[in-house]
């Protein structure tokens, strides 16, 4: 039997559809909020790598592909880990929402059995983190630096 454990997290931005797109589709953004980032560009098929700092058990890297881009609505990529047996995909799904703010979902998917269940737990915690903190406080950074 093969069990998902598959990750979803909501957060609703006080930046419109366009700004939080920008975020994740420009590799200088996605460096400041997420991992430096090799060979990135919003294009199906584009493989890119993430990199994070190693730590025990992993050497930091994540591998990924791009397979689906709507802008600005959905952006999604393959996902893999050295540790990782099979591969995982994240979906940033953005909507409009009133006042102007953008409702994103960060859907990460496809951790399957007793190993994907420990992976889908060590990035969830994580995933929460970054929607909720760090994407948040680059949108917060960037706005004010485009005001002044």
């Amino acid at each position: 039997m093969t069990t998902s454990q598959d990750i979803t997290v909501d957060v609703e931005l006080p930046y419109p559809p366009a700004r939080v797109w920008l975020a994740l589709t420009d590799a200088d953004a996605l460096a400041d909020w997420l991992m430096p980032v090799d060979g990135f560009a919003p294009e199906v098929g584009r493989e890119f790598t993430l990199r994070a700092k190693p730590m025990p058990g992993w050497d930091g890297v994540v591998h990924c592909e791009v397979t689906e881009v709507d802008e600005p609505r959905t952006l999604a990529y393959t996902w893999r880990g050295s540790r990782m047996r099979t591969t995982t995909t994240v979906t940033w799904t953005l909507a409009a929402a009133d006042g102007g703010h953008t409702r994103l979902r960060l859907a990460h998917q496809g951790f399957t059995g007793l190993g994907g269940a420990v992976l889908a737990l060590m990035h969830r915690g994580g995933w929460k983190k970054i929607a909720h903190t760090r994407l948040a406080g680059h949108l917060a950074r960037t706005t004010s630096k485009d005001n002044t």
